[in-house]
């Protein structure tokens, strides 16, 4: 795995040293002209490559980006979602858990939670998952009276598992910051993990002289010419 950047900067590199190798043959070849009966009197040929196109298949491995995020409590769809979420995974392991009625979550507890994600707004993190595990639902659903005592352990274990998850549906994103991307080279394994992408490259020819000399004072000094 390796950086993007890391990765065009080698193909750029190998590039370069594919031009250097050309132009030293091509000395080579103007040296032996040079010293031909005839072929002195000829142009000595030279080729130049002044546009490379590639088109490179890789795959994203992992993207190192930062996101901020704003928590926002709309109490309405909040229990919509978590009833919902309620009655499927009832239906799927044939539990029982008692709805959430929103007068349930004035309890101090539970609004502490909330007050204390809402101070972690507009910060930059990976993702909200990083915030809710600062937060013990499972702790939290035990200690609630009107919670615990409705449901056995096996239910407890699942809502403060919705709980977590509904409650991290709450972030909105408000904008990111991509720092890296890393990339695997080698497409030829399949990997659902990784997002398969063509990376359409072209590399236009440049020229560039340093020149040395002096000014008016003596010094030495050195100019960058682009050609």
């Amino acid at each position: 795995m390796i950086k993007l950047s890391d990765y065009l900067n080698y193909l750029h590199s190998e590039i370069i040293q594919a031009r250097k190798l050309a132009d030293e043959q091509s000395v080579e070849v103007a040296k032996a002209y040079a010293e031909h009966e005839y072929l002195r009197y000829f142009r000595v040929p030279r080729f130049t490559m002044p546009s490379v196109k590639l088109e490179i298949p890789v795959k994203i491995s992992e993207l190192d980006a930062e996101t901020k995020f704003n928590f926002k409590m709309d109490e309405d769809s909040f229990v919509d979602e978590l009833n919902t979420k309620i009655t499927e995974i009832n239906k799927a392991k044939k539990l029982n858990i008692s709805p959430i009625a929103k007068a349930q979550l004035k309890d101090h507890k539970f609004t502490g939670i909330v007050k204390d994600l809402e101070k972690r707004d507009y910060r930059f993190i990976r993702k909200p998952t990083e915030l809710m595990t600062r937060v013990d639902f499972g702790s939290f659903v035990k200690e609630t009276d009107s919670l615990a005592s409705n449901n056995n352990e096996e239910e407890k274990q699942e809502l403060a598992s919705l709980l977590k998850t509904t409650m991290q549906n709450r972030y909105q994103v408000v904008s990111a910051k991509l720092n890296n991307i890393y990339i695997d080279p080698d497409t030829n394994e399949a990997d659902e993990n990784k997002i398969l992408v063509k990376l359409n490259v072209e590399m236009v020819e440049e020229g560039l002289r340093i020149v040395k000399g002096r000014n008016a004072d003596g010094r030495e000094f050195e100019e960058i010419i682009f050609e």
